[in-house]
């Protein structure tokens, strides 16, 4: 009894070393490596670093929407009202952008944007008599550059793993959400319309700019403050799409050639001619005037109480610069393979020729220097065969 006891013991032990092992988990897996030391491998490392967002710090962003004028002319029915509430949709006109986004910090950018636009008023948009009469208009080409600086409320981040080339993937969010604020320069060149004919405003002097007793003359090159905000959408890890917008100030009231009094206007005319004196008060185009005193002398032209301001909205696409997955190491690997392919296949077809095509130079070199012995066995058979008496 004793022994069969003692038997089953050793066998169960015995078994014990041929069974299935149990999984560890969290420990990196060996793999055997005929004629060689156990190969490891590891588990991608995610890079959780606060410097993360630095791999897709830069982008360039193209934008394209629609402008409006807020200004003096057209408007809304009423008298003149100030930020949006003077909206007329009538007038909207377009704009393009280009611009370059910088990352200073994971919710800190700055924005570098060049645009270009369209700006439009007239007075016959809106039913109040005393801007309706006036009867003034104008168009003008809008330059902008400015510099932003952009604050983001909300930002999709990314993953990556450590040691790659790429951004992996995402952590759910793909939506941004900022407000913006900076300065910048713009130019802008009034034209007002007769006849179906665009005329430029400022050389006609219309409210007496540079006469006796006349306002200064303006420049068309001025600041401009832009505000405002945006949504952006992850679309991949370079690609984002968004929409913003901007309210701009600006340094000038006459982006319209509309801010102060009436100028005597037979004094334009005299000065500058009968077209001059037909922009400075248009009103005499109209029969049905009902107040003519509200068009003459001294009396406002335009709202000097503030200046111009306009608005920019845009669709976004921007393309962020980050490092992308590359096989350039594998590329180049192949090629060296073909191209030794290749010479393999020359030196096959000139075999047994002359000129041939030595794939390595070391050869080819060692191949021209080596030099047959000169034995001349023949010479010496037949010293041999002459016998001497």
């Amino acid at each position: 009894m004793k022994r069969l006891i003692l038997f089953t013991l050793v066998l169960l032990v015995a078994m014990s070393g041929f069974s299935q092992k149990k999984a560890v988990f969290g420990k990196d897996p060996k793999i055997k490596n005929r004629g060689g030391t156990n190969k490891t491998y590891k588990t991608p490392k995610i890079d959780n670093s606060p410097t993360d967002w630095t791999k897709t710090r830069l982008e360039f962003m193209l934008g394209i929407g629609p402008t409006a004028f807020l200004g003096d002319l057209g408007g809304q029915d009423g008298p003149g009202k100030p930020f949006i509430y003077d909206f007329e949709p009538t007038q909207m006109r377009y704009g393009i952008s280009v611009a370059t986004r910088y990352y200073l910090r994971e919710y800190h950018a700055i924005r570098g944007s060049l645009s270009y636009g369209r700006l439009s008023g007239d007075d016959a948009t809106t039913d109040y008599p005393n801007r309706k009469y006036r009867n003034l208009n104008f168009k003008s080409p809008l330059i902008e550059l400015t510099g932003n600086y952009e604050f983001y409320l909300l930002k999709p981040k990314t993953i990556h793993f450590a040691g790659a080339r790429t951004t992996s993937i995402f952590d759910g969010n793909r939506f941004g959400i900022y407000a913006s604020a900076g300065a910048g320069f713009m130019f802008f060149n009034s034209k007002g319309q007769l006849n179906g004919q665009w005329y430029a405003l400022k050389p006609m002097q219309t409210e007496g700019q540079g006469m006796p007793n006349g306002p200064k003359p303006y420049r068309r090159l001025g600041l401009v403050f832009p505000i405002g905000g945006g949504v952006t959408y992850l679309l991949n890890r370079n690609y984002t799409i968004g929409i913003d917008f901007g309210y701009r100030w600006t340094s000038s009231d006459y982006m319209d050639d509309a801010s102060g009094y009436y100028y005597p206007n037979d004094e334009i005319e005299k000065r500058n001619g009968k077209l001059a004196a037909l922009f400075a008060n248009p009103s005499v185009l109209l029969e049905d005037v009902p107040d003519p005193d509200w068009y003459t002398e001294n009396q406002p032209r335009g709202g000097s109480e503030s200046n111009d301001t306009y608005l920019i909205s845009q669709i976004t696409l921007s393309h962020s610069f980050t490092p992308s997955i590359t096989n350039k190491e594998f590329k180049q690997k192949k090629r060296k393979q073909k191209q030794s392919y290749r010479n393999k296949k020359k030196l096959r077809k000139k075999k047994g020729s002359k000129n041939r095509v030595y794939d390595n130079k070391k050869i080819k070199n060692k191949k021209k220097k080596f030099k047959a012995p000169n034995l001349k066995f023949g010479k010496k058979r037949k010293k041999n065969k002459i016998r001497t008496f």
